[in-house]
């Protein structure tokens, strides 16, 4: 018997005509990884919540069909009897962290099930060591990075010890080092306690290797591939896309049978006989109108100093990602750029002070779009949230706010509220708020969080577009695939310094951490590529 079995699930939300997920069939062993992947708004979330029992007892709305946990349909079981069974860890772990200690936050969900005193003691301190986060449990909530909340989400579904955990993008704010952290922290729980995972995710490259299993959703609907060889063999063109890159060159290479592993697919890619054409570089002018400089710049958070010594100088035309860990002073950067933080030194805009100017001011100039889109939602429609930002510099045009929608695919929702779409439909709208303002200098703070392939692809277009009309973008990314393709400078920060700054060949191409999977998979027959479209266009196949 399976242990999760859905059966002509349905569901509509409140206020929607169109139906959220449509005849989902799912039967899923107990012990298995399944990962689910599927564009912005096909459903995953909704999948996830109807599995746990929010949707609708939370969001409200209409249900059908049957989902049954252990032979037991959903729908007879109590709050505290699905809590056993599975539970959750959402998309942002900020959104379900409520305590002020770890320790408490842990025991919270717990206090909430009637169990006994000494027995949640116990349980939050084995939870919390067995995930490697015992040091930890006095610490306040708000003094941990993006990883450590995530580890801690994490720590506050698996002490009730349930059978299943669905967990929701778990790795999408985290750097590389910290999703490699929880991801192996999330098969550890998987292989030693046996329990169930669904992960919903659009890096599949991470995930891809771990998982038994693959789910395609689209419009609703679900398409369930036993394995991973069912998946690489059988896959439409549409659902190719979901595959780790380094999967989809060697199945375009006519590669027949599916590697074990990367490693795998290392091996049999060296011992092949492809070859690559040497690429001519056509040199680029160097463009010398300085837009913005940064010298001998610090910032402190409390006691802690973010940033120390930056220099760093902004030209017209520039496209330059800035990477490195969780914590690496990213994020504080480009605040203190747009005058947010506090700091020392200089930062010059246009030769001009940007101590002397008001915020307003340098925003006529610098448009930035932070980590949180939720950030930039108050109205009640998209259109009405994209057009707030013109009205308030009287500059409203019509043509240009449906063309920036359109471009990013949120036109067909322009007139929904905002709240009500998915993580990445609402980082979208975040970022036209932005975009419509055409500013000479883009601050964009992780952009492609919850976006799948094909929407960071027209992001990326959209960016560079603008980037060769002379607009400078400055991207804060983890992710190394998206910088590769769009950006021409690179810059790597360790501990609020900038430690190296370069083109791609430079930086990426010598990266032991911070490079592409293509190009670990290719690097010793060439290394000057970085990304499928490469790989693809420049190999005798």
């Amino acid at each position: 018997m399976a242990f999760i079995e859905i059966n002509n699930l349905e569901f509509t939300y409140p206020m929607e005509k169109k139906k959220s997920l449509v005849n989902i069939n799912l039967s899923l062993e107990k012990n298995s990884i399944l990962l689910i992947a599927g564009k912005s708004g096909s459903g995953k979330s909704t999948l996830a919540r109807a599995i746990v029992g929010t949707v609708p007892n939370f969001y409200g709305g209409t249900i059908g069909g049957e989902i049954k946990i252990a032979g037991k349909s959903l729908r007879e079981m109590k709050h505290k009897e699905r809590a056993k069974e599975v539970t959750m860890v959402f998309q942002d772990p900020e959104k379900q962290l409520m305590m002020n200690k770890v320790h408490r936050e842990v025991a919270f969900g717990l206090e909430n099930v009637g169990t006994d005193e000494k027995v949640i003691k116990r349980m939050v301190y084995e939870a919390l060591q067995f995930l490697g986060i015992l040091h930890l449990a006095e610490r306040d909530i708000t003094s941990l990075s993006g990883g450590e909340k995530q580890k801690v989400a994490v720590a506050a579904a698996l002490v009730y010890m349930p059978k299943c955990i669905i967990l929701d993008e778990p790795t999408s704010q985290l750097d590389p080092s910290a999703a490699e952290e929880v991801m192996n922290l999330i098969k550890k729980i998987n292989e030693e306690l046996g329990i169930t995972i669904i992960v919903i995710e659009h890096r599949v490259n991470r995930w891809f290797d771990a998982a038994d299993s693959i789910a395609i959703m689209d419009k609703g609907r679900l398409k369930l591939f036993e394995n991973k060889e069912n998946f690489y063999n059988n896959c439409s063109e549409e659902q190719y896309i979901f595959m780790p890159d380094y999967l989809k060159f060697l199945k375009k290479a006519n590669f027949k049978i599916m590697p074990k592993s990367f490693k795998d697919a290392r091996i049999q890619f060296l011992n092949s006989d492809i070859k690559f054409e040497k690429e001519e570089s056509i040199p680029k002018e160097e463009n010398v109108e300085n837009l913005l400089k940064i010298k001998k710049m610090s910032c402190k958070y409390y006691s802690k100093e973010a940033l120390k010594d930056v220099n760093f100088s902004v030209n017209k035309g520039d496209f330059i990602s800035i990477m490195g860990a969780n914590g690496a002073g990213k994020s504080t950067l480009l605040k203190t750029i747009m005058g947010i933080k506090d700091y020392k030194g200089t930062i010059k805009l246009h030769d001009k002070n940007v101590k002397d100017m008001e915020i307003r001011e340098i925003a006529k100039h610098i448009g930035y779009v932070s980590q949180n889109p939720n950030d930039y939602l108050s109205k009640d429609s998209v259109y009405d949230e994209v057009r707030f930002t013109m009205d308030n510099y009287g500059v409203y045009d019509d043509a240009v706010i449906e063309k920036v929608l359109k471009d990013l695919e949120i036109y067909d929702v322009k007139d929904k509220n905002p709240r009500d779409l998915s993580g990445g439909q609402r980082q979208r709208v975040a970022i036209a708020s932005i975009l419509v303002l055409r500013p000479e200098i883009i601050l964009l703070d992780e952009p492609t969080r919850g976006l799948e392939s094909d929407l960071k692809d027209r992001l990326g277009n959209i960016l560079k577009k603008l980037n060769d009309q002379g607009t400078a973008i400055i991207l804060v990314t983890h992710d190394t695939d998206f910088a590769s393709k769009f950006c021409t400078g690179y810059v790597i920060m360790f501990n609020g310094r900038i430690i190296a700054k370069g083109r791609r060949e430079d930086i990426l191409g010598q990266g032991i951490f911070y490079t592409t999977s293509i190009n670990k998979l290719v690097r010793d027959k060439d290394r000057s590529i970085f990304t499928l479209d490469e790989a693809l266009s420049r190999c005798d196949i």
